[in-house]
């Protein structure tokens, strides 16, 4: 199933770490809090602020729990139980608010005290017949999943990863039918701090165009882009121009494989240089790499170089890859291991905080005047055949 970009870095960031909050401009919030159905056990509370996570818990006793805390501004939060079970996505105010929570209810819980968490219940009451599908597929995929692991290799369990596919297709096709409600509230709501934490998904998603998130984000109250998320659609948008066909793509800093510096001005005037955004979990970048083999090999004497730049948390199953494929004559840049990072371990050079990719595999190819001359998202047997193309262009002459 798909995940919608900002839920998957809230979720990675959650899992990865926590800190306190402490900033005497904020102001002081309560959030009461009964959950139907529960006794005991833990809640967390957790939501960005300037690309931190802050985490807190509070214990459930007789069904009831308490959060306090500090915000400067209606803030998009989520409230788990343990082992990450979502509970509740709610706007925090700084004023006191109640919620109830009923377990196991798509949008199972009613929240008071919050003018913006109101207007999120407008757009929940939009989407509500589509949600419910959503929840009912994503528990029939769950079923499915649950009995293809207690079934032995043959035709029942090929017949459960077919049903397993169609499955996630239509709830993929599903989720894609909120996003013209989503980009209806989003311009009838100019001034909601709801609206930006949408329109930087719709951009990020691709479901509107780079020019269009600009015109909306242009006309948003001024409160609104100086929000968390506005913060993220103004970074959005700048790494999308800087990696615009015809732009001048930024230059970066890395340490790679081998443990040598490598920067993209070095190529500068000399080589052809193909960006490859990949992952070792990534199927459709493993099955990428024996054609970019064919190219490097003929193109390469030529002055034609790749910069593999991995996506992987997990340095070892990245090395391991490395290896497996052969792919150690170019070369081989990390970016997942500062993630989660604060914005004070971030630099200007970074590859990840200049270029904008949502997903992998994503190739960029650069010209010897560092100008972006392709990009292809995914992987087929056409994408071979253009950059191909591109290549042939430049070399065979």
């Amino acid at each position: 199933m798909k995940t919608s970009l900002p839920s998957f870095l809230v979720i990675l960031i959650l899992i990865n770490s926590c800190t306190s909050q402490s900033d005497k401009n904020f102001k002081k919030f309560t959030l009461q809090g009964e959950i139907n159905g529960q006794d005991s056990g833990i809640v967390v509370l957790s939501y960005p602020i300037n690309g931190t996570l802050i985490c807190d818990t509070a214990k459930i006793k007789n069904g009831k729990f308490i959060f306090t805390g500090r915000v400067f501004e209606p803030t998009r939060v989520s409230l788990r139980g343990r082992n990450s079970l979502e509970l509740a996505w709610v706007y925090l105010e700084p004023r006191n608010m109640k919620i109830t929570i009923f377990k196991g209810k798509p949008l199972g819980f009613k929240m008071t005290g919050s003018k913006t968490q109101t207007e999120l219940d407008l757009l929940n009451k939009m989407e509500k017949t589509l949600t419910e599908r959503l929840s009912m597929l994503r528990e029939q995929l769950f079923n499915i999943d649950d009995s293809i692991k207690n079934l032995k290799p043959g035709p029942a369990k090929q017949l459960l990863k077919k049903k397993a596919e169609e499955t996630d297709s239509l709830w993929s096709q599903t989720y894609e039918k909120l996003y013209p409600i989503e980009l209806k509230f989003v311009l009838q709501h100019p001034k909601s701090f709801v609206t930006p934490f949408y329109l930087h998904m719709l951009e990020g998603n691709k479901v509107i165009s780079l020019d269009s998130a600009k015109s909306i984000f242009n006309g948003l109250d001024s409160s609104l882009k100086k929000s968390e998320y506005g913060k993220y659609i103004i970074e959005d948008i700048r790494e999308k121009e800087n990696t615009r066909i015809g732009a001048q793509a930024p230059d970066f800093k890395a340490i790679d494989l081998n443990q040598q510096t490598v920067t993209l001005s070095q190529f500068k005037g000399k080589s052809i240089v193909l960006l490859d955004f990949w992952a070792s979990w990534c199927v459709p970048c493993r099955q990428s790499i024996p054609h970019l083999k064919t190219i490097y090999k003929k193109y390469h004497s030529k002055g034609f170089d790749v910069i593999a730049v991995s996506e992987d948390s997990n340095r070892k199953a990245w090395i391991e890859a490395v290896k497996k494929d052969s792919t150690g004559m170019w070369y081989h840049i990390p970016i997942a291991e500062k993630w989660p990072c604060k914005p004070s371990q971030m630099t200007n050079d970074d590859i990840y905080k200049n270029y904008f990719v949502q997903s992998v595999p994503e190739q960029i190819l650069i010209d010897k005047n560092g100008k972006i001359i392709y990009r292809h998202v995914g992987y087929s047997k056409e994408s071979e055949e253009l950059l191909d193309k591109q290549l042939s262009q430049i070399f065979d002459k």
